[in-house]
């Protein structure tokens, strides 16, 4: 279900894309001017977030709807709530905001938790924290570095004292306006070819203690290969083969890891055998192997629409997976 923070976080992304590249056509143009024309009433949070706005200001800001007054009297009311949710659902009781000031308690109730209580972590900061890099991902140069920074972030949040906070980290993906899911098994392959490439075996590790262990630890082997760690790979793989010798995924990226690794009649063994059991679409494919490789989906698999999750079951959109072979 979308929430005002997820709607906020959809229209920011969107703009920012559109003034990136430019308005392309009129639809897109009236979007920037309506927001242009909104920034002039104060209204700029909406698009540009909070990053701009002060702490004391944003409080006056709140203040001006009855709803808070000052730092002291949010840290009461916030650790009396809980949580940025349940706070801001009581500021909406008595708040006299209206129109399109309507959201700001709930979208200020989140900043200034996040802000005033950095030591109190809810996973609606969490989430908003991991937005903002994967955003700031989408327009920049930078994506490999924003998305290592979204990584630790999620793991030393979600994976505490060594334990997995499997709950926390649920929470974590329902107030997030990103499919942390799909996300989580692209993340790791983006690394190689940069100076961290040797973290992404150990953040695969990571992420398996969190989302669908043999697609991850799969995902693992393969960049074991890609990174030359040779032995490390064929242990992975093989364990996983020895343990799930009909699954989809572990064959796809078997096929893939002795690809990398120079072996070509293992390579296409394994990806005769991915064809076959394809036919029972109960898998998670590798957007590296699938386009690489180019397996395309069996002929008796219904393609999906592009935005739709694909049917081999690795989470992702099949614009994204299977997609790019087709």
């Amino acid at each position: 279900m979308s929430t005002p923070a997820h709607l906020f976080k959809t229209a920011r992304r969107q703009m920012r894309k559109i003034r990136e590249r430019g308005p392309q056509t009129d639809t897109e143009r009236r979007l920037l001017s309506s927001a242009d024309r909104q920034r002039e009433q104060g209204l700029g949070w909406r698009y540009d977030g909070f990053s701009g706005i002060a702490t004391l200001e944003l409080l006056r800001m709140l203040a001006q709807f009855s709803v808070v007054n000052d730092e002291e009297s949010f840290k009461v009311e916030a650790l009396e709530a809980g949580s940025p949710t349940e706070l801001a659902s009581r500021w909406e009781k008595w708040s006299t905001a209206e129109g399109r000031w309507k959201d700001l308690p709930t979208l200020g109730a989140r900043e200034l938790w996040r802000r005033l209580l950095p030591h109190e972590l809810r996973a609606e900061v969490v989430a908003d924290e991991i937005d903002e890099l994967l955003e700031e991902a989408e327009v920049t140069p930078r994506r490999a570095e924003l998305w290592l920074a979204a990584a630790r972030r999620l793991v030393e949040t979600c994976l505490r004292d060594g334990q997995a906070e499997r709950d926390f980290f649920q929470r974590v993906v329902r107030e997030s306006g990103s499919d942390l899911a799909g996300w989580m098994i692209e993340m790791p392959a983006v690394l190689l070819g940069t100076p961290d490439a040797e973290q992404a075996p150990s953040l695969c590790e990571r992420f398996a203690e969190l989302i669908d262990a043999k697609s991850i630890l799969a995902e693992r082997a393969e960049i074991l290969a890609r990174l030359g760690r040779r032995e490390e790979a064929v242990a992975q793989i093989e364990s996983l083969l020895q343990a799930h010798p009909n699954e989809p995924v572990v064959l796809l990226k078997a096929g893939g890891t002795y690809e990398a690794l120079g072996d070509a009649g293992k390579a296409q063994l394994y990806l005769r055998f991915y064809t076959e059991v394809m036919q029972n679409p109960h898998s998670a494919a590798s957007i590296a192997a699938a386009s690489k490789v180019g397996v395309p989906l069996p002929p008796r698999l219904h393609a999906p629409g592009a935005n739709e999750k694909c049917p081999c079951g690795s989470g992702k959109k099949y614009k994204r997976c299977h997609g790019l072979a087709s």
